[in-house]
C-alpha cells in the first residue's frame, strides 16, 4: 500500500461531492460509504496522518455498535460544509506528502495510534 491508495480514493471521494447533482447530505454520504470508508481498509497513512483521518472520522461518523457502519451523524448545512473542507484537508495533506516523499514513509495502522 502507499499514500497514493489514500490519495486516490479522497480524490474520487471529492470529484464524487463535485459532480453529483444530488443534494449535499446524500454526496457527503456516498463518498463516506464509497471511498472515504477505504482508508480503514488498509495501511495506506502515515501516522501524522491517520490521527487526522481517525479525528475526521470519530467527528462525522454517528456512533454505532457496528464497526462496519459509515454512516455519518446527522449533520446541518454547516457541518456538512465543514465535514467537506476537513475531507479536502485531508486529501491534500495526503497528496502533498505523498508528493514531498522521495521514499514511501512509514504506513501507520491502528496499533501504532494506541
Amino acid at each position: 500500500m502507499s499514500l497514493d491508495y489514500a490519495a486516490d480514493h479522497l480524490g474520487a471521494a471529492v470529484r464524487s461531492l463535485a459532480t453529483s447533482e444530488y443534494p449535499l447530505a446524500e454526496r457527503v454520504q456516498t463518498s463516506w460509504d464509497e471511498h472515504v470508508q477505504m482508508l480503514w481498509m488498509k495501511p495506506c497513512l502515515t501516522r501524522d496522518l491517520l490521527l487526522e483521518f481517525r479525528g475526521l472520522w470519530e467527528s462525522y461518523t454517528a456512533p454505532s455498535n457496528d464497526r462496519r457502519s459509515t454512516r455519518l451523524r446527522v449533520l446541518n448545512q454547516d457541518g456538512l460544509t465543514q465535514a467537506v473542507d476537513d475531507l479536502i484537508a485531508l486529501w491534500t495533506g495526503v497528496v502533498r506528502e505523498a508528493a514531498r516523499a522521495s521514499v514511501e514513509p512509514n504506513l501507520a495502522t491502528l496499533a501504532d495510534l494506541a
